[in-house]
C-alpha cells in the first residue's frame, strides 16, 4: 500500500497549453538531481524526523523519529523544497532500487522553425534553381531556373531536407506572408 502511496504522491500531471506562435515550444524531462530525504521531513515534521528506509525499494522510504512514529514521505514535495519551481515530479529511475530517486524538471525545446526553400529546390531540380517569391502569399513561391522554367516547391519536402525526420509538416502561419512559412518538428 505505502509503494501505491508514493506512486500515486510521486506522479504529477502537468497539461501545456500553448497558442500558435511563430516559434512555438514544447518540454521535455530533464533530471535536476537526487533528492535529500531528510530535510523534507525535518522541514514537514520537525528536526527529530529523519528520512528512514524500512523498506528495499524506492517506496520504502518514511520519516521516523522513532520506531512508533512514522509519517508519510512525499518525494515529489521534497523535490519542490530543494529545486523549487523547477521541479515538477519525482521518478524513481528504477523501483527496486530505492537510491534511484530523481527530481524532474522541463526545457523548453524550439518546435517550429523556418525553412530555407533553395537547397530544396536545387536538390529537385538541379543546381540553377533557386527560390523565387513569384506571388505576395505563401503560396507564391517557386523554383525558377529562368522565367520560362519554373518547377513546384514543396513546403514539406523542403522542411525534411533542412531538419530530417524530426520535420513532419510545413505550416503558413499567415497566408498573406509569404515568408511566414515554418516547419513543426518533433
Amino acid at each position: 500500500m505505502f509503494r501505491n502511496l508514493i506512486q500515486i504522491v510521486g506522479a504529477t500531471t502537468l497539461l501545456i497549453a500553448s497558442a500558435q506562435t511563430a516559434q512555438a515550444t514544447t518540454y521535455k524531462d530533464v533530471n535536476l538531481g537526487g533528492v535529500n530525504l531528510s530535510a523534507w521531513c525535518q522541514k514537514t515534521h520537525g528536526k527529530a524526523f529523519k528520512a528512514k528506509l524500512i523498506a528495499r525499494n524506492a517506496g520504502g522510504w518514511t520519516c521516523q523519529q522513532s520506531a512508533g512514529n512514522r509519517r508519510p514521505i512525499f518525494v515529489s514535495k521534497a523535490c519542490k523544497l530543494q529545486y523549487g519551481s523547477r521541479s515538477y515530479k519525482a521518478k524513481a529511475l528504477n523501483w527496486s532500487n530505492p537510491y534511484s530517486w530523481r527530481c524532474i524538471g522541463r526545457k523548453a525545446v524550439v518546435t517550429m522553425r523556418g525553412v530555407n526553400l533553395t537547397p530544396w529546390c536545387k536538390k529537385q531540380y538541379g543546381n540553377a534553381f533557386k527560390a523565387k517569391l513569384i506571388a505576395k502569399n505563401a503560396g507564391g513561391w517557386t523554383c525558377e531556373q529562368s522565367a520560362g522554367n519554373r518547377r513546384p516547391i514543396l513546403v514539406s519536402k523542403a522542411c525534411k531536407l533542412q531538419y530530417g525526420n524530426r520535420a513532419y509538416k510545413a505550416k503558413a502561419l499567415n497566408w498573406n506572408d509569404p515568408y511566414s512559412w515554418k516547419c513543426l518538428l518533433r
